[in-house]
């Protein structure tokens, strides 16, 4: 089938990628317009093993993306090129699933090992360092080690299958494991100007709620699974006040959302070391004592109609943020 673009009177015709390096070259061109200004991606690539396990075989990553918009929730992705004729269950499948089994049995010198590298290649680059440490505040490392709290998978591809797309969808309910896919593909005129379609499985909706999550289940389970049982313990004591009330909770890929008249009035996110509350309740609009709050209306996140953050890193903190819930509650 033939593919083509018509823009300003002019005819782009799609432009095959004969090798994967002509993807990582376009995507490295054009990362920042595909993901976000907040972004930095590093075409290295690096082994990600687990010291656990001896048989990674595919374990070789073609870079990885750091992306800030949100600095409580920064997220590292350990990145993969692939083209549409590479065979799904001999080549794509197989990679993917070795960095499956590293996010899964990674140890905490494993995570540190990938932490030092990239530090170290990003320090090579003063302009970037110099901006991440701008955008966020906080000193690279400490984005670095907080970013590993989610480390995911991102899959550039020219064109994803509908066999791979089920099988994506399944084995990331099934292992617990985020999986952003973007498809990438170029188009050139006769005067060899180049025009770039993408579509990301992250961009999401007026609503807030990407395509994806209208359309998958996911489960209180794959939030909390692996996650210490400190934070289960949060989770678990704010969720049991919800249940009190007759609240049900809806769990999407990304976030647990809370809604109220069919409308989302809150939402979490839960991390290793932290779980991320969004309200939509401006910070001028109600009072949420002994909390950590801050304005993120104007930053990006899961929820981003949701105006205000609050972190909550200790179990003695569920009694305030409970007691603020109940004013948004009634509120809207």
């Amino acid at each position: 089938m033939r593919h083509a673009i018509i823009k300003d009177g002019q005819k782009y015709e799609k432009q095959e990628y004969e090798r994967e390096q002509q993807l990582t070259d376009v995507f490295s061109e054009q990362y920042k317009n595909i993901i976000s200004e907040k972004s930095y991606w590093i075409p290295v690539e690096k082994q990600v093993k687990s010291t656990r396990f001896k048989n990674f075989k595919h374990s070789i990553s073609d870079g990885f993306l750091l992306v800030w918009e949100n600095t409580s929730t920064p997220t590292l992705y350990i990145t993969e090129m692939e083209t549409e004729k590479h065979d799904i269950n001999t080549h794509i499948l197989p990679q993917l699933g070795d960095f499956i089994s590293f996010i899964q049995s990674s140890t905490n010198n494993d995570l540190k090992m990938i932490q030092s590298f990239l530090y170290e290649e990003i320090k090579k680059d003063k302009s970037v360092f110099a901006k991440i440490q701008k955008d966020t505040d906080k000193e690279v490392h400490e984005l670095l080690d907080n970013s590993m709290e989610d480390l995911q998978i991102l899959l550039v591809i020219d064109r994803i299958k509908p066999e791979l797309s089920i099988g994506l969808s399944q084995i990331e309910k099934a292992i617990n494991v985020k999986i952003r896919k973007i498809e990438v593909n170029s188009f050139v005129n006769d005067k060899k100007e180049k025009s770039i379609l993408f579509s990301d499985s992250e961009i999401q909706e007026e609503q807030g709620v990407s395509e994806e999550d209208q359309q998958e289940v996911y489960t209180l389970h794959y939030h909390l699974d692996g996650k210490p049982q400190k934070i289960v313990d949060i989770v678990d004591s704010f969720l049991s006040h919800l249940k009190s009330k007759g609240i049900e909770p809806s769990p999407m890929k990304h976030y647990i959302g809370l809604d109220k008249n069919n409308s989302m009035i809150f939402s979490c996110v839960v991390r290793k070391k932290s779980v991320v509350f969004y309200s939509k309740a401006k910070i001028n609009e109600l009072r949420a004592e002994n909390l950590q709050v801050r304005d993120v209306g104007e930053i990006g996140h899961y929820t981003n109609h949701l105006p205000t953050e609050i972190v909550i890193t200790e179990s003695d903190q569920v009694t305030s943020l409970i007691k603020y819930f109940d004013l948004v509650y009634g509120q809207f």
